[in-house]
């Protein structure tokens, strides 16, 4: 006879786990407090409760990378409810970037605003993370997506908020304001809005979305399809009239019942729209919108659909029959894990670990799939595919694999010819992103983003016209060169160099940090001792991507010290990005921001000026004169001299003081004098600079 169950302790670990999500966080909590058994961490730290927690509460897009990570999860969770914060940079055309309109400069402590006439409207490009205004008050932010012309904000709350426009193209349609992120809204008969809603309503509230070029996606709670082709118009509920659909019920796919027939997940295209459905899989369709003589219907019957060929597979537990077709599906495709929507294919990865495209034909028609024999993962770890555009990242065992629609093209035409897709060229590996625990990665039209699993963002690609894509600072030429950007062109198309895509390099937040940048940028302490080298720099790629380096490497562990430890209670730092996102020329990312940690950490990098003498904090030179120095350099090849414009520049634009009567901790250092790779030496009267953790062996044949 078996052994009767007497505690809950007593009972089996599987068993538990499947109690666990019926449990808010704090009884879990209380749960786990209640006996030393439960807090061990296979259970106080369960990833499959705290991520499904977290994901229910604060609707997270799943991160299949790191769905294991129970730590992360738990850690998320407690930030989230008061730390999440939204920043964006790039082209700010149609106020993208949701940056608000400011007449002045902000004041500085110690000087005075400065009307400025050319900031009477909002800055057409930003190169340093803002945060988007008139956010916070939205609640907590749970994902953003930038579009082709818009970025857009999803709450916890289930309700959508947009800057910028859906379509650059259709302006009249779709005007944008500076009134801060509009809410999407839904067609008359439903609440405008989950934030006006009196009541649940699981038909509205927004449990996943994708942006592409040009609409929006989203999926309900109920499993119902919204589209947007214009901020300003209400949403479109998508049906098919040869596909059927349950979203009468949730469409968590953990809910009892069928999934056959549910929607998983919407993805929005370049020019179409899809979404993976149970029983059916991947299901394409054009973009849909309101004509004239359509007036305000709700509901957009999509008469012409494409299925995917053989992405229809469900693995069903316990079935006793299947047939020739579904087992072949089983054994050389798999279930379809996740998919994306290139401008000419669509790809997708299956729980056997392989990658499949299929090439969009008239009407975004898929007549066969094939296989990308060089990205099959033959292991049991996860793999994922993320991408938008022409390009895409494959994820498998620790590496990245970044290839373009090229790649698929030349695979593709090679599929009767070269089966086995040998000696294609087109896929490459970055030295920063392999086994560097990255777990996302987002595509701009020439600039993308990796987000870490330690929340760091890392940037690479060009930056056109300068327009401050790759995040990275760069106000002009010489802020931007110290991080490795080298520009170009009559465009003046910032470029990085092949050293930065060794170790990356890393999107910041802290102003701190850029006043470094602005200080080292103008000579730093003496500008006639490092003219030399500053004409190296200006001048030779191979030093400015050395000096760019040494640089990284002085600003890595910006917060981590012992004068911190105490108030970074989690380890997670000052700044923790928890998604990332890019379009076009634009970028943006949702941060848990610790702002007593980031004020301690900023305490630490300014002291008292014994010499504090009373300083011009305003100067002659202003914010315009900024990059002087080095643009001297530049157009004149020759070892610059200090001008009138650097001498009368502020310590402050200098970034040398904060305010009157303090100092940076750098304030007197000088410009980097270093040994280099190539066995010379940098030219100088001061002693050589140090690497903080040695020179790395530099792999310069990136070609991105």
């Amino acid at each position: 006879m078996a052994e009767r169950v007497t505690s809950i302790t007593d009972l089996p670990l599987d068993v538990l786990v499947l109690v666990f999500p019926y449990l808010d966080a704090k009884n879990f909590l209380a749960l786990c407090s209640t006996c030393k058994a439960f807090q061990q961490n296979s259970i106080r730290l369960d990833p499959a409760y705290w991520s499904h927690a977290t994901q229910s509460t604060f609707r997270i897009p799943n991160q299949p990378v790191v769905q294991h990570d129970g730590v992360r999860w738990q850690k998320m969770y407690r930030r989230l409810l008061t730390q999440s914060h939204v920043f964006t940079w790039g082209s700010n055309t149609y106020n993208r970037l949701g940056h608000s309109f400011e007449r002045f400069d902000r004041p500085t402590p110690g000087r005075l605003p400065r009307q400025i006439p050319r900031r009477r409207f909002a800055p057409q490009q930003c190169s340093f993370p803002k945060e988007m205004d008139k956010t916070r008050e939205l609640g907590v932010i749970a994902d953003m997506q930038c579009g082709g012309w818009s970025t857009t904000l999803l709450t916890s709350k289930g309700s959508l908020h947009t800057v910028g426009v859906l379509d650059g193209q259709q302006v009249l349609h779709n005007h944008s304001t500076n009134n801060g992120p509009q809410c999407l809204s839904f067609p008359a008969g439903y609440p405008k809005s989950t934030e006006l809603a009196h009541y649940e309503e699981p038909t509205i509230a927004i449990r996943q979305f994708s942006s592409g070029r040009s609409h929006i996606l989203g999926l309900s709670d109920s499993g119902r399809i919204w589209s947007w082709y214009a901020v300003n118009k209400p949403a479109l509920h998508v049906k098919f009239i040869n596909i059927d659909l349950n979203d009468g019920a949730s469409s968590d796919p953990s809910a009892s019942g069928s999934l056959y027939g549910r929607v998983r997940k919407v993805v929005s295209g370049w020019s179409c729209s899809s979404a993976y459905i149970y029983g059916t899989g991947i299901v394409l369709w054009e973009q849909v919108s309101r004509e004239p003589q359509d007036g305000e219907t709700d509901t957009m019957l999509v008469m012409e659909t494409v299925e995917v060929p053989q992405t229809g597979l469900q693995r069903v537990r316990g079935a006793s029959r299947e047939t020739d077709g579904d087992q072949y599906l089983a054994q050389e495709v798999g279930a379809v894990q996740n998919h994306i929507i290139l401008e000419q294919f669509v790809v997708f990865v299956t729980d056997l670990g392989r990658v499949f495209c299929g090439k969009l034909g008239d009407k975004n028609k898929v007549d066969e799939i094939l296989e990308l024999r060089a990205l099959r993962n033959d292991t049991e770890t996860p793999t994922d595919v993320q991408g938008s555009f022409r390009r895409l990242a494959i994820f498998k065992n620790g590496e990245v694999i970044v290839t373009d629609q090229d790649y698929l093209e030349a695979c593709w035409q090679a599929r009767t010819t070269n089966p086995e897709q040998t000696d294609i060229d087109g896929l490459k590996k970055i030295p920063a992103l392999q086994h560097n625990d990255v777990i996302s990665v987002v595509f701009g039209d020439y600039h993308f983003l990796a987000l870490h699993s330690t929340g760091k963002i890392t940037s690479y690609g060009t930056e056109m016209r300068g327009c401050g894509a790759l995040g990275l600072g760069g106000d002009g030429d010489p802020e931007g060169r110290i991080r490795g950007i080298r520009y170009q062109g009559f465009n003046h198309d910032g470029k990085l160099l092949p050293h930065a895509y060794t170790h990356g390099r890393e999107v910041w937040f802290e102003k701190e940090k850029k006043h470094f940048m602005a200080f080292l940028s103008s000579g730093a302490k003496d500008l006639q001792e490092a003219a030399e080298r500053v004409r190296m720099f200006v001048t030779e790629p191979n030093v400015q991507g050395e000096v760019s380096e040494w640089f990284e490497q002085e600003v890595r562990d910006w917060d981590k010290d012992a004068s911190t430890r105490e108030a970074d209670d989690d380890g997670l730092g000052s700044y923790f990005a928890l998604s990332i996102s890019a379009a076009g020329w634009h970028s943006g990312a949702v941060v848990l921001v610790n702002e007593k940690l980031a004020e301690i950490v900023r305490s630490t990098k300014i002291i008292k000026d014994p010499e504090g003498e009373a300083k011009n904090a305003e100067g002659e030179g202003g914010e315009d004169q900024q990059g002087g120095f080095l643009d001297a350099a530049l157009q004149r090849h020759e070892p610059p001299q200090p001008t009138p414009q650097v001498s009368g520049m502020s310590p402050v634009d200098r970034g040398e003081i904060p305010e009157e009567g303090y100092k940076y901790i750098w304030a007197e250092r000088s410009f980097p004098r270093l040994r280099l790779s190539d066995g010379r030496e940098m030219p100088g009267t001061v002693e050589f600079d140090e690497w903080k953790y040695g020179r790395p062996e530099f792999q310069l044949d990136i070609d991105v």
